[in-house]
């Protein structure tokens, strides 16, 4: 993986474009998908590190979120893709099919009487069909239909009115066009992603943003945030951004040297480094990564909520190459692996696991009861039988009523100063990614193991437990005092029909409080804590 978070040339080998550019619909030997995956979160990486350096004066997650979706968005790269003519020219998209795909050099559809291509014409007269899906008239005209037009006994406004006619009538017809490929938007945006990942795949960090410049993701740090989504391209050497020195918020607070060393104190900053096995050289990224909004003392620095915003782009990309350089993974479980190591389940129980959670600098009662209640639920699951679990967490309220379970959420606080302190890592370490991948894989003993093992949602549990289709049914959501909503789920055991019901603050939360109820209730009765060690998620 070290090639990967290098921005030196990893290899002289030439990138495998085809690869990039080649669908899994077209069944060949290899095709874009793990590439698109690789791309996307260095997409994602280095757009954010662009962002927190070009928006300086924005600490919202949710404005920086925004515009990032606007540059690594699909709509954004489908028009990368449409400008660099990659559907007609570069995608493979189809199987081949020498009868039906393979066309002579030269070769050219036929020529209209009256001047034009008929195939050209076809696909203009596609545009023109409001309400209709892209390609969608090739199904309701036939080749004699074609002939006709070329030899101008039919118009385009006449083929327009048959085509819709066959449509409404379900007459289907079916032509073929040797000149052009359907290729959907999203398909071609995904292909700029698996260029992307080629090129970092081949040619290092640096090769490749540079490769992104030339498309119209121009990073470099002497761009502006509107070029970049106008997609103005370059052709000039990317120039990375310089490493930020501190997390004041301006000169003058940076010279209030004993308020700095109070919050330090307040902080723990001391045992936050010996936990973490990481010295900060510059005390107040440490601290802006444990600070929470509602947290009025801390003056000298903003909330932890832009280093959240980096920390997630840069422990994404991280985990991102390691899957993919240390597994064989095909593209929907290296997916699977991916979002049980990135996501807030898993960055809360890690930060937990280490007891950070009681260095958060907050003034918010509600955020001590949640991850309170966090905590003793993740408490009761890791250390009792199962037969006390279910006494102490499954109500029944009696003989004709199913057992119930409340819902204990995550508090999002908790994944986001984790993410914060892997922000406020990197910047402190000069945009390192091998000391922040060393203090990550010092804090998570467990990856290898949820890499050959990843856990499965409950639901997803629940559903493989009982794989006939149908054989799990769920009720509709049912408000209740509180704000509470209550599911409950019907499942086939004992050569009966089961009822478990599940509360939560949403109707996802009560579905999975559900299905957890089950697992739980049936795992006792046949010895086993079937839901013990599940990580849920409920995000």
């Amino acid at each position: 993986m070290q090639f990967m978070i290098s921005s030196k040339l990893a290899s002289n080998s030439s990138p495998s474009l085809v690869q990039a550019l080649t669908l899994s619909a077209a069944g060949d030997r290899w095709d874009m998908e793990r590439m698109e995956i690789l791309g996307d979160a260095f997409l994602k990486y280095s757009t954010t590190i662009f962002l927190h350096y070009n928006m300086a004066d924005t600490c919202d997650e949710g404005d920086l979120s925004t515009v990032r979706s606007k540059i690594v968005g699909n709509l954004n790269l489908f028009h990368i893709a449409e400008s660099l003519g990659l559907a007609n020219c570069g995608i493979v998209s189809t199987r081949m099919d020498p009868v039906v795909t393979w066309t002579p050099p030269g070769y050219q559809s036929a020529a209209m009487v009256g001047g034009g291509i008929v195939e050209e014409n076809v696909v203009e007269l596609d545009k023109e069909m409001v309400g209709w899906v892209v390609g969608d008239i090739r199904g309701w005209i036939t080749r004699e239909d074609l002939e006709k037009l070329r030899l101008g006994e039919m118009t385009e406004d006449e083929m327009k009115v048959l085509a819709r006619g066959r449509r409404k009538e379900h007459k289907v017809g079916g032509v073929k066009l040797s000149d052009f490929r359907l290729v959907s938007d999203k398909a071609q945006a995904d292909c700029v992603e698996a260029m992307v990942g080629c090129y970092l795949l081949h040619c290092g960090m640096e090769n490749c943003l540079d490769f992104m410049a030339r498309i119209g993701i121009n990073l470099s740090s002497t761009s502006r945030v509107e070029e970049v989504i106008e997609r103005k391209q370059s052709r000039e050497k990317v120039i990375m951004q310089t490493p930020q020195k501190d997390a004041f918020c301006s000169d003058q607070v940076r010279n209030e040297i004993a308020k700095l060393q109070t919050l330090m104190s307040s902080l723990g900053a001391d045992q936050i480094e010996k936990i973490t096995g990481y010295t900060f050289k510059e005390k107040s990224f440490l601290l802006q990564a444990f600070t929470h909004p509602s947290y009025g003392d801390n003056r000298l620095t903003a909330s932890y909520e832009k280093l959240e915003f980096l920390g997630d782009a840069v422990l994404d990309y991280l985990v991102t190459c390691y899957i993919y350089t240390n597994t064989d993974a095909d593209p929907s479980r290296l997916t699977v692996i991916r979002s049980a190591l990135v996501c807030n389940n898993m960055f809360a129980s890690l930060l937990t696991d280490i007891q950070l959670d009681q260095f958060i600098l907050h003034c918010t009662p509600g955020i001590y009861n949640k991850i309170k209640e966090y905590l003793d639920d993740k408490w009761w699951d890791e250390t009792q039988p199962a037969e006390v679990k279910v006494d102490k967490t499954l109500k029944q309220i009696n003989e004709e009523d199913p057992p119930e379970l409340d819902m204990v959420e995550v508090p999002k606080v908790l994944g986001d100063v984790f993410e914060a302190l892997f922000g406020a890592i990197f910047l402190d370490s000069g945009h390192d990614l091998s000391v922040v991948w060393s203090v990550y894989r010092r804090l998570c003993p467990t990856l290898d193991k949820v890499v050959a093992n990843p856990p499965l949602n409950i639901k997803k549990q629940l559903l493989e437990k009982f794989p006939v289709v149908g054989s799990v049914v769920f009720s509709s959501a049912t408000q209740e005092g509180g704000g509470t909503v209550s599911v409950t789920v019907e499942v086939p055991a004992g050569g009966t029909r089961r009822k478990f019901k599940g509360k939560g603050r949403s109707k996802k939360l009560a579905v999975l409080a559900a299905c957890k109820c089950a697992l739980r209730k049936l795992g006792e009765e046949e010895g086993v804590d079937a839901a013990g060690d599940c990580l849920a998620r409920t995000e």
